[in-house]
């Protein structure tokens, strides 16, 4: 073997066992939460905790930064869990650049491991439906583009900071579960789903009148037909749905509230879609597609006909005003490559 193949492959026999050595060491501290993943409804609490599982006998100290949507949760407390750390400390901090974080910090002078420590134990309450990370941010590597403030670490009795794995959780805020009613007429209904069920079939969602209707549609805009619906088959929110009703009867089912819409696709032409749980004035529920609709279209269950809004014609020509919780309707669009978004917040 020359010279210049023993360097090289030297050099790659250093990387090796330096890659080999790095992920052992990391492997030697991961951090992790239980329940990895938590949930509660808005105003209701789950307890989470901090773990750090370490090889190590000798750590002596952390800190921890955990990124959190505080919209979405709040930490209303927290202790040391069952491991009596010398110094324990934590607190909800704010980085003008980056956002909310959760800060936790503890000392054991004298060093602590091996095995599971608790590093906290900490209470989530749910603010408002959605889903937040709970993301360990460590200290800046060589190529990443920023540094973070308070970056997770662990060290040991000698000041030395230790390599570490981690595994991220998630915390969801649930929607509570309601239920909706609604009246349908025999003969043809336009409906939307107002709800999200956890089983959103046909056979379920539309379970109440079973017996009592005989077809049900969608609408396919891009290829201007009509879809028919079977009891396996999946509904959606945000679609619209005709059901041909053989003898009157309620219609009800449970789920959360669908509040918010984001990305409906809508095509040059007829669109039929469903709308949220929530009642809006027409000109602020479509501002989104402000200017690229010619009307929309209501169907009136009862006189078994169509009612039209136009955005530019008198009040007085226009049939109704306001997009109503469980109703379906038309969009006319004049283009295509439109996205209506909605929500029902303020």
């Amino acid at each position: 073997m020359n010279k210049m193949k023993r360097i090289a492959f030297g050099v790659v026999m250093v990387l090796a066992v330096l890659t080999v050595f790095t992920a052992s060491a990391a492997a030697d501290n991961l951090l992790y939460f239980i329940p990895q993943n938590s949930s509660a409804e808005p105003g209701d609490e789950v307890t989470v905790k901090l773990m750090l599982n370490t090889t190590y006998n000798d750590i002596s100290g952390f800190q921890c930064h955990i990124d959190l949507d505080t919209s979405v949760v709040n930490v209303t407390s927290g202790s040391k869990g069952s491991f009596d750390w010398d110094y324990w400390n934590w607190i909800i901090k704010n980085d003008p650049e980056y956002g909310p974080y959760l800060f936790t910090a503890g000392m054991e002078f004298g060093g602590c491991g091996p095995g599971e420590l608790e590093l906290g134990v900490f209470t989530l309450k749910g603010v408002n439906p959605g889903e937040s990370p709970l993301d360990f941010i460590r200290r800046q590597q060589p190529g990443e583009p920023w540094p973070p403030v308070d970056p997770t670490k662990i060290i040991d009795t000698g000041n030395n900071m230790l390599p570490f794995n981690w595994t991220n959780g998630t915390f969801t805020c649930t929607a509570p579960e309601e239920t909706f009613s609604k009246d349908l007429v025999e003969g043809w209904n336009l409906i939307s789903l107002p709800l999200t069920a956890d089983n959103m079939t046909v056979a379920n969602i539309m379970s109440s009148v079973s017996g009592s209707y005989d077809a049900l549609y969608r609408y396919d805009a891009s290829a201007h037909g009509w879809v028919p619906l079977s009891s396996s088959d999946t509904m959606a929110n945000g679609v619209g749905y005709f059901i041909h009703m053989t003898a009157a009867d309620t219609w009800t089912y449970t789920g959360s509230a669908y509040t918010d819409m984001d990305g409906i696709s809508l095509q040059q032409g007829l669109n039929m879609i469903g709308w949220l749980n929530c009642s809006r004035p027409i000109y602020d529920a479509l501002s989104s597609i402000e200017g690229n609709y010619w009307y929309v279209a209501r169907w009136n269950a009862t006189s078994q006909s169509y009612e039209t809004y136009n955005p530019v014609a008198p009040s007085v020509f226009n049939d109704f005003t306001t997009l109503e919780r469980g109703e379906g309707y038309f969009i006319s669009m004049n283009n295509t490559g439109d996205t209506l978004t909605a929500s029902c917040g303020a």
